[in-house]
């Protein structure tokens, strides 16, 4: 079976195109190997807030009703939710349209030790005002 994770050592480069991405299980294999994970998944939580030193961002984007939420719900149900800060953004409002786009998505990024996770990017703004330009009046551009 194709290994899922890997502990990479910080001090050594790391470089995300060199990875095969492609992972091509079952729905029931992804449920057992995502269960045998869970503890592992705890276990380097604790460790990241242990150590304090850095941080995790977690980022889903996919279409609408393609699983975000319930995927976010399972990978994270064996986590101390004290751990971890889960940040949906949707049409921004006009305090976000007062500030830079990019303003609500620093105020969520995580502190050492945390874990943040997105349910959209910030990619998700250039797209909303693609759909709707009139998002863009509002801004201070």
């Amino acid at each position: 079976m194709k290994e899922l994770h890997r502990i990479y050592d910080p001090e050594k480069n790391f470089d995300v195109t060199k990875l095969d991405q492609r992972i091509d299980l079952s729905k029931s294999e992804s449920k057992k190997i995502l269960k045998e994970n869970i503890e592992v998944l705890d276990e380097l939580q604790q460790k990241l807030y242990g150590e304090a030193k850095k941080s995790l961002l977690v980022v889903f984007q996919a279409m609408d009703a393609a699983g975000k939420d319930s995927t976010i719900r399972a990978v994270f149900s064996g986590m101390n939710p004290q751990g971890f800060l889960v940040s949906s953004f949707k049409v921004p409002g006009r305090l976000a349209l007062a500030h830079d786009y990019l303003w609500r998505v620093n105020k969520r990024l995580p502190m050492r030790g945390k874990i943040g996770v997105f349910n959209r990017s910030h990619y998700e703004e250039v797209l909303v005002c693609k759909v709707h330009p009139q998002y863009l009046l509002y801004q201070d551009l």
